[in-house]
């Protein structure tokens, strides 16, 4: 605009010029026509810049957040260089297609554009755009392009606020893979909020030293005897203990995770410690360790050097990594499949993830959990599906469980099917440390 000003500034000043000129030299007739003819130009560029200054003042302004998705892996396959051409060439095809009067910004990896707006639609329609413009960008059959996008109407002039919640907008539409925009909403604002609350309260929680270990128990029905345990993180605040599954999402989205799973590690180990000292044999305990905590560089070494430090047998813990941990991440595959070779390993949530069976093949495991929603689906396909699944982990040698079972005829079908070793509420719900050297005490054939 400001450009828009001075030319306009200019155009008068000459039109000025020009006019005291023809009336200070000559002075017949025609030098007036084109004395109004000029004036008249210049009232017209006047009231054309008056008038696109209020169009560009009423009209609406939105901001948009795009992302490259899967940059990171852009870049890995194809090195740096061409990824910054890439990234480069999305700028240029952004700049051709929003408004001329529009802000476009380019940063390492995401673009900000601020524009004016009529209604929602052209803003959807401009991601659209964008989107069908640089998908050709990539001809490889592994790789696709594509971008995602996090739109804020702008309620204020505040622009940090509202890239700010561009941002959160964008983060939106990383949940669901399907969408590739969305709109922030004011709940989206509550919501962070909620999640900070929560995660103050497990920073406070830990510091304080308010988690717990809880154990439930895995038994065997045809040895009839406990063989085992899997330790629970619990949350015990104000007299009330609070499950892992109320906070355990939230605490894996902000990383929480990977020191919870540290504390809870070194509090099995002194747990173990105690049942020794007391004479009480217990049998493996199972640990479980998140995705979080598994990507970290040192997390092996770390788990080795506490062991060590609280003189626990690598016999005496299992680690149990979740199915869905793997997730696509090669690095985590590998870590799973060292993880694999230095310690005790069994799969948490069988059936639920990718790739299965090439967890089975590629890794040291030993134990192999079926997860719950096998057990508890009766229906013709569901049975089908679990005696496939009993009978193909017998048959590749891996020690098999099913947790998750709750009724009698649950783990009675199950045991016909060859599946011996439960967890689940049939047989104990996760115990208190006391409640547990209690059932191991009066279990009187539990043997380590």
């Amino acid at each position: 605009m400001k450009e828009n000003h001075f030319l306009i500034a200019l155009t008068n000043c000459f039109i000025l010029a020009i006019s005291m000129a023809l009336l200070c030299f000559n002075y017949d007739f025609s030098a007036y026509i084109l004395i109004i003819f000029l004036l008249l130009i210049d009232l017209l560029i006047y009231i054309s810049s008056i008038s696109i200054k209020y169009a560009l003042m009423s009209n609406k302004k939105a901001i948009l957040y795009l992302v490259i998705d899967n940059l990171n892996i852009i870049n890995l396959y194809y090195g740096y260089s061409k990824t910054k051409r890439i990234s480069n060439k999305v700028y240029k095809i952004i700049k051709k297609e929003v408004k001329k009067n529009s802000i476009v910004r380019k940063y390492s990896d995401h673009f900000i554009i601020i524009t004016n707006y009529i209604n929602k639609n052209e803003l959807i329609g401009l991601v659209s755009k964008i989107n069908m413009a640089t998908e050709n960008l990539i001809n490889d059959e592994m790789l696709s392009m594509n971008l995602r996008c996090g739109i804020q109407i702008c309620d204020t002039d505040d622009y940090i606020s509202n890239e700010n919640k561009a941002i959160i907008a964008y983060n939106n539409v990383l949940k669901d893979q399907l969408e590739y925009y969305s709109f922030y909403d004011d709940s989206d604002a509550e919501t962070l909020l909620n999640e900070k609350i929560v995660l103050d309260k497990l920073v406070k929680a830990l510091k304080n030293n308010e988690f717990e270990v809880y154990f439930q128990p895995k038994y065997d029905y045809k040895e009839n005897r406990i063989v085992g345990s899997e330790a629970l993180a619990r949350l015990v605040h104000d007299g009330k203990v609070i499950p892992a599954k109320d906070f355990i999402n939230i605490a894996e989205k902000y990383n929480f995770t990977i020191y919870l799973d540290k504390y809870i590690l070194k509090e099995v180990c002194k747990k173990i410690n105690e049942l020794k000292k007391d004479n009480i044999p217990f049998n493996i305990i199972s640990i479980n360790i998140s995705r979080n905590t598994l990507a970290q560089n040192k997390t092996l070494d770390y788990y080795e050097n506490v062991l060590k430090k609280y003189n626990i047998s690598k016999k005496e813990v299992e680690f149990e990594v979740t199915e869905r941990t793997e997730n696509g991440n090669l690095s985590l595959v590998d870590k799973i499949h060292t993880l694999s070779r230095k310690f005790n390993v069994s799969i948490d949530d069988f059936g639920m993830g990718s790739s299965s069976l090439s967890m089975l093949m590629e890794n040291n495991i030993n134990t192999v959990k079926i997860d719950r929603q096998f057990v508890v689906d009766e229906s013709e396909n569901g049975r089908k599906l679990l005696n496939n699944m009993i009978k193909l982990i017998k048959e590749l040698g891996f020690d098999i469980i099913a947790e998750g079972v709750e009724t009698k005829e649950q783990q009675e079908y199950l045991k016909s099917k060859g599946c011996n070793i439960i967890q689940g509420y049939y047989f104990s719900k996760p115990l208190s440390f006391d409640e547990y050297k209690k059932m191991l005490i009066g279990d009187d054939t539990n043997g380590s």
